[in-house]
């Protein structure tokens, strides 16, 4: 029964393959493609469009501008006094004593060594690496 089935198909493949004739394209068909393609590459879905536009700088740049101002003219300096201190004899840093944050941490030997070994194997291998990729490209 199932080569019945395809005796048939075969059959009728040849038929309609017979019966078609070869389609050819017309002489224009290139430069009709290339137009469409053209108008494809043109389109306004891949233009550069900024993130921030220009009038949105602007106003980062005036509201920066009127920062600076502000602190310049608006604030009051009655009751700063270093301000009026500009001579050099005069002026003096602030005493601020900062503890560090690391000084009660204590490192064990074994940590230390893994550490300064591994420091040690990257600055082996990234020479060598970047040779192999230099080489690679070339």
């Amino acid at each position: 029964m199932k080569e019945n089935a395809d005796k048939y198909l075969d059959d009728l493949s040849r038929k309609v393959i017979g019966k078609s004739s070869v389609e050819s394209t017309s002489s224009d068909f290139t430069i009709h493609v290339m137009s469409q393609v053209k108008a494809i590459s043109s389109s306004k879905a891949t233009t550069y469009v900024p993130l921030i536009s220009k009038r949105i700088w602007a106003l980062i740049g005036l509201g920066f501008a009127a920062i600076v101002v502000y602190s310049f003219y608006m604030v009051p300096t009655a009751n700063s006094s270093w301000l009026k201190t500009w001579n050099i004899d005069q002026f003096q840093l602030p005493n601020f004593e900062f503890s560090s944050p690391f000084s009660n941490l204590d490192i064990s030997q074994v940590t230390l060594y893994a550490t300064l070994l591994l420091a040690v194997m990257l600055c082996i291998q990234i020479p060598i690496l970047k040779y192999y990729f230099n080489k690679r490209m070339v």
